[in-house]
């Protein structure tokens, strides 16, 4: 080696072996955790080769109302509890009342919110071009859902209703969305007309993915 040489290191970056002591706390989080928000909000599995032809969701209101109640509860309940905290260190009872009934209605809205959040979330119906996937509310489980796996060609009835809130029936009347009635089994005639039998209500549904459906299940 001649003695004016210079030995430079490497321009290649040293790599780093993973996984880290991080990324092994964090693999841990991740599989104690997963099972458990796999209960509130499952993903379906899917077949080798199978195609999403369609995925149809709550309206989008259904998503926008939450937020409004959750910022409203939020924006009620910070001076609510301040106005608290005030009036009981001055001992003021009338101003005490009046922020525990904020404090209260704040949480009421705070609770709603989540409640429609959590709704809006486990409402999936995904259409492929090998079956159906239908994602829901556990029917007997509170605040957990479902995935149902459903073979094409079953779906036999496609009925369309308004709401049976007045809230959100409104809401349909101003969007022209719908609740959608799904059955396998069919239509059941009565004397006064006639009505899906064993239906699933798929609620707020837009038009357009009402006549997309009504192709995709009937085309």
């Amino acid at each position: 080696m001649n003695k004016g040489s210079v030995v430079t290191p490497s321009s290649t970056k040293t790599r780093v072996d993973l996984p880290t002591a991080l990324e092994k706390v964090w693999q841990l989080f991740r599989r104690i955790i997963d099972p458990f928000l796999e209960s509130f909000f499952p993903k379906p599995h899917y077949l080798e080769g199978e195609v999403v032809q369609q995925t149809i969701e709550m309206a989008s209101y259904r998503a926008k109302v939450p937020r409004l109640l959750g910022i409203i509860g939020v924006v009620l309940l910070i001076p609510a509890l301040i106005l608290l905290a005030l009036s009981s260190f001055a001992q003021v009872n009338t101003p005490q009342l009046i922020s525990a009934i904020a404090a209260i209605a704040a949480l009421f809205f705070l609770f709603t919110s989540a409640q429609e959040w959590l709704n809006y979330n486990q409402w999936r119906f995904i259409v492929t071009d090998k079956r159906f996937i239908l994602i829901t509310p556990h029917p007997q489980r509170r605040g957990f859902a479902d995935v149902i796996y459903l073979k094409g060609g079953k779906i036999q009835v496609l009925d369309t209703n308004f709401s049976k809130s007045p809230l959100w029936g409104l809401f349909q009347m101003i969007y022209g969305t719908r609740d959608v009635m799904l059955s396998m089994s069919g239509y059941e005639f009565l004397e006064t007309g006639a009505q899906v039998k064993g239906g699933l209500r798929f609620p707020d549904v837009t038009p357009e993915d009402i006549r997309r459906l009504e192709e995709l299940i009937f085309g």
